[in-house]
């Protein structure tokens, strides 16, 4: 994806690198999958959340779609832009925050440009009840696009606290390293890790 742009209407407008009609109307599906996902949220949202217009680089968008219907399933957008990496590990502090890996601290500018990635605003459809069957093959075939595309670098995902942690005891039995937690859009959230090789 291109950085938005903003329309004649001064609405901004995400943009694929690849500009067809059929691009167009999956990105505009998944927009609405994220909202729906994110309507009862607790976590504070903006615009930015939904268009994206807090990305100021190229990102990338992965959508698993079923194909006959070309219905989102699954998406959520991963970026590589160390600045803004930086700015969501810090959270809704000014300070940076207690991140450790490997008995030290967490450095992102130890890693160079186009090796460390955090994906975010991952999006499930689960109104749709081929999200509800198929929930751990769609998650399979995002994480295997994911890991295919990006061989040796590391990701970071920020996991929402939960009552029970189950979506962070499911990434950490992926092979996820929890390196530390941070408030996020006023809501707890587990920085976790993985290289990808």
């Amino acid at each position: 994806m291109q950085s938005p742009c903003t329309s004649v209407d001064n609405r901004q407008k995400r943009k694929a690198v690849t500009n067809s009609e059929a691009f167009q109307n999956l990105i505009a599906m998944e927009s609405l999958l994220r909202r729906k996902a994110y309507k009862n949220t607790t976590i504070n949202t903006d615009e930015s959340f939904f268009d994206d217009s807090d990305m100021k680089s190229e990102y990338y968008l992965v959508i698993v779609y079923d194909k006959i219907s070309n219905i989102p399933l699954l998406s959520a957008r991963h970026y590589f832009y160390k600045s803004l990496i930086a700015k969501f590990l810090k959270g809704d502090h000014p300070l940076e925050p207690a991140l450790t890996y490997l008995d030290e601290k967490f450095n992102l500018d130890a890693y160079s440009d186009g090796s460390v990635f955090l994906a975010d605003r991952l999006s499930g459809n689960i109104s749709s009840s081929i999200y509800r069957q198929h929930r751990n093959r769609i998650f399979s075939l995002y994480y295997s696009e994911i890991v295919n595309k990006n061989k040796n670098c590391t990701l970071l995902l920020m996991a929402r606290k939960e009552k029970r942690d189950k979506q962070l005891s499911m990434y950490l039995n992926m092979g996820f390293v929890l390196i530390g937690s941070i408030m996020h859009k006023g809501k707890v959230h587990s920085i976790i890790l993985r290289n990808l090789n």
